[in-house]
């Protein structure tokens, strides 16, 4: 829930002070994100389609496709550029440029949110661009903002959603890749999708983004000193996942938070090529 991320932001920062300078601009964000109450619009899914979309592989919707509130979304975005335009970053000016094409017209916020739903990095390019930031600062920006309305879907969807019986590397509402991994107690791995949060269970031995069942090009590292984290990776295609072992924690904060928190280990893989 969006309303216990600042409480287990402060829980992270006070058991992990590395994890400060990750979350503390993140638990800025997050006061702003709970003032909003975004509304999943009506979604009519006919079973019998639900069913074949199951069955042959395809997620409820495609990312671009997604009835989300972005008028809720497009709110909040400007929230989060007025309250950082008004502090001393050096990317201030920026920051203050978007705000002013945010407040001109809503399609500006509209057309950012597609671009990052499309994951057009060219044209995100374009429109940071355009305002003198950072593409990944209002692809952040963007991408926060979209979520009380995907989790505000997803909600309102989970019933509809087996992810028990779900037996792919892609999100099953929305298609995206995973960006964190967790073992049950159960000893069960699940994957976290990287946009919607949705969670799914698949098998231990295999890489969910291209498939490779091979032990020999699987593998995993695990960072000193810090039991129930490891860095699970494949040769095959380069690509690595985080993933934490529950049964070594009383208590996990979500995967989101769980993701910033953990950066350092980004950079362990990505120092070994990983990507």
């Amino acid at each position: 829930m969006i309303q216990d991320l600042v409480q287990h932001i402060d829980r992270l920062i006070q058991q992990r002070p590395a994890a400060k300078t990750a979350l503390t601009p993140f638990r800025e964000l997050a006061l702003l994100m709970v003032q909003v109450d975004p509304q999943a619009k009506p979604v009519e899914l006919e079973k019998e389609v639900m069913d074949i979309k199951q069955q042959e592989g395809f997620p409820l919707f495609s990312k671009e496709d997604l009835p989300l509130d972005f008028d809720a979304a497009t709110g909040l975005l400007r929230k989060f550029l007025e309250h950082l335009g008004a502090t001393d970053r050096d990317d201030r000016e920026g920051l203050k440029k978007a705000l002013k094409k945010a407040h001109d017209t809503d399609e500006w916020s509209r057309n950012l949110f597609k671009t990052i739903l499309k994951q057009d990095e060219k044209a995100l390019s374009l429109i940071a661009k355009e305002v003198d930031l950072d593409p990944k600062v209002i692809q952040f920006l963007g991408q926060v903002a979209l979520t009380p309305s995907i989790h505000a879907l997803r909600d309102a969807l989970s019933a509809n959603i087996d992810t028990e019986g779900w037996d792919y590397g892609y999100c099953p509402l929305c298609g995206s890749q995973p960006d964190m991994a967790y073992f049950a107690k159960t000893g069960r791995r699940y994957l976290h999708c990287e946009l919607c949060g949705e969670e799914w269970a698949f098998s231990r031995i295999r890489c969910p983004f291209c498939d490779n069942q091979d032990q020999e090009t699987l593998g995993y590292f695990e960072a000193e000193e810090e039991e129930g984290f490891r860095v699970y990776f494949c040769r095959e295609c380069m690509r690595y996942l985080k993933t934490i072992d529950k049964k070594a924690f009383e208590e996990v904060a979500p995967l989101k938070l769980e993701n910033l928190a953990t950066i350092h280990l980004d950079l362990l893989a990505n120092e070994n090529n990983f990507k």
